[in-house]
């Protein structure tokens, strides 16, 4: 995968978040249990996803594999071999992006704060289990984009990237922390990564964002783009971890007597 197509992938997604992309309108059931939780905002917003998906988790993770164990006194190659996997794993992040919007706007499902958000015209004088399918919010407070994101439900974004970027460092982090003295770190590291991905996800059940299926569902699809992603830049990961062996000058100098008295015989 080539950095060129990084554009593409933020063009798209630029598209579908803001509507320019239509998405799927779909009725609902009077009265339905499942959207009518109270909205009270969320624990980890967008820009928080993005900071810490984007830029400080893989980030911190290429640090520790190249910089700090393998290449110390060759800092020019640490950063030719970290931009090259930084730029695959932005690809790999603007693939699962780009597949969650078109799900979304394929499937148009409603987040369990629909009618709290909404308030359907056709809701009030309904009764319960009638399906509907022409209907008008009459809520004005909120912004169209935030309208049109409370029938995004299905698949949960926030899931789907925070696993991908959680098996993607963990696969790093297993891969080119393979040495001994490396172990704790790397297990540590990775329990991180995992500890952040299930925060991210399940936060988004508990704030009644998303429900259950869809946390599970952008998991799945986070695993598989996480998985092909790895899969496809294998080779440029793959590095052997040499372990620095320590020669004692007593041990360097019999080899050389040695070797003289060889030469003498």
């Amino acid at each position: 995968m080539r950095v060129r197509k990084i554009p593409t992938f933020v063009s798209v997604i630029i598209l579908l978040e803001l509507g320019y992309i239509p998405g799927k309108k779909i009725g609902f059931y009077c009265k339905d249990p499942l959207i009518s939780q109270p909205y009270h905002g969320e624990t980890i917003n967008a820009v928080t996803l993005l900071v810490s998906n984007l830029i400080v988790i893989p980030l911190l993770v290429l640090l520790l594999t190249d910089f700090c164990f393998k290449r110390r006194s060759m800092p020019w190659m640490w950063m030719n071999d970290a931009w090259f996997i930084y730029k695959d794993f932005l690809t790999g992040c603007g693939l699962v992006l780009v597949l969650t919007e078109i799900m979304k706007a394929l499937v148009g499902e409603h987040r369990p704060h629909f009618f709290d958000v909404c308030r359907p015209d056709t809701a009030e004088n309904c009764t319960a289990g009638q399906y509907i399918e022409t209907y008008e919010c009459t809520v004005t407070k909120y912004s169209h984009h935030f309208m049109a994101d409370t029938s995004k439900s299905f698949p949960s974004g926030h899931s789907s990237l925070s696993v991908f970027v959680a098996i993607f460092c963990s696969y790093l982090l297993q891969t080119r922390l393979s040495c001994i003295a490396g172990q704790i770190c790397r297990m540590f590291t990775i329990c991180l990564c995992i500890t952040w991905c299930m925060i991210c996800s399940l936060t988004r059940i508990t704030d009644r964002r998303h429900h259950w299926w869809d946390v599970a569902a952008g998991m799945l699809l986070g695993a598989m783009c996480a998985i092909y992603t790895a899969y496809n830049n294998h080779s440029k990961i793959k590095q052997e971890c040499i372990p620095r062996v320590a020669v004692s000058t007593t041990t360097l100098v019999d080899i050389k007597n040695k070797s003289a008295k060889s030469e003498i015989i």
